[in-house]
């Protein structure tokens, strides 16, 4: 048995978003290797390093949540397919939380790790390399987090809550309950009465960007969807509004993943 291999190294990010989320990812692999560190492909891990910061980077800023700020440090252990199967968040050692900045108040602890852990579960992730696995093909990742999303940005009728708001509606009522058997995105368009009814919908899928390798255009999954789409009442649609002739159009995003299934 070879001792533990500490293949990691912190990366600080600043790619600032609106709000602001900030990730560091390290990789450890615990337990015996079957690869000594000389056969580790740099380039491949440091590669799986910045997708990974950016798919938490992501996934956080766009949370549909109020107020928070804090920093926490996310453990997250992924399989051979890259689905998350451990994800547990707890607050970050000082040394993370004195680098927020220094004008803003972190909120209640609690919330904020249910959050992320949340959020963790919805994450698409990128492939992880075959060199940085375990012998068991998983991978456990460590990722310390600043979030800084305030209480004026998450407001409920700010545009972007709602954008944010909608997307899960549409999530909720169209793919919670779909047992997906590859990853990708599905885009709606639709356009409905003034009470709701939906009288166009249209669903299209199509390969993440972090994981083009695990697409497969499902045509009977993109009829379900149109049609549920059509069966929708979207007078209980988050901001919903009409225009000057009695019409709601609007457009979504959602990311959907095997291991997304029956999850909020």
């Amino acid at each position: 048995m070879k001792p533990r291999l500490p293949l990691y190294k912190e990366v600080d990010v600043y790619k600032s978003l609106s709000p602001l989320a900030f990730a560091t990812a390290l990789i450890t692999l615990a337990g015996c290797q079957s690869k000594p560190a000389p056969e580790v492909d740099e380039q491949a891990r440091q590669t799986f390093i910045s997708d990974m910061q950016r798919a938490l980077i992501h996934s956080m800023a766009t949370a549909d949540t109020g107020e928070q700020i804090g920093a926490v440090l996310l453990e997250v252990t992924l399989d051979g397919q890259s689905a998350p199967t451990h994800c547990k968040a707890v607050r970050a050692p000082v040394k993370y939380r004195m680098a927020l900045p220094a004008d803003v108040m972190p909120t209640d602890i609690t919330a904020l790790t249910r959050l992320v852990e949340a959020q963790c579960w919805k994450t698409i992730y990128p492939v992880v390399p075959a060199t940085v696995r375990e012998e068991n093909g998983t991978v456990d990742v460590r990722a310390p987090l600043y979030i800084v999303l305030p209480g004026a940005a998450q407001a409920p009728d700010t545009l972007r809550r709602k954008a944010y708001a909608q997307r899960d509606f549409f999530w909720q009522h169209l793919l919670r309950d779909q047992p997906v058997t590859s990853i990708g995105k599905a885009s709606l368009y639709y356009q409905a009465n003034a009470k709701g009814k939906v009288e166009g919908c249209l669903v299209q899928l199509y390969p993440h960007p972090l994981r083009t390798d695990a697409f497969r255009l499902d045509g009977n999954l993109q009829a379900l969807l149109n049609s549920r789409c059509m069966a929708l009442d979207l007078s209980k649609l988050p901001g919903f509004a009409v225009d000057a002739q009695g019409q709601a159009t609007g457009y979504t995003e959602m990311d959907y993943a095997p291991w997304r299934f029956n999850r909020p």
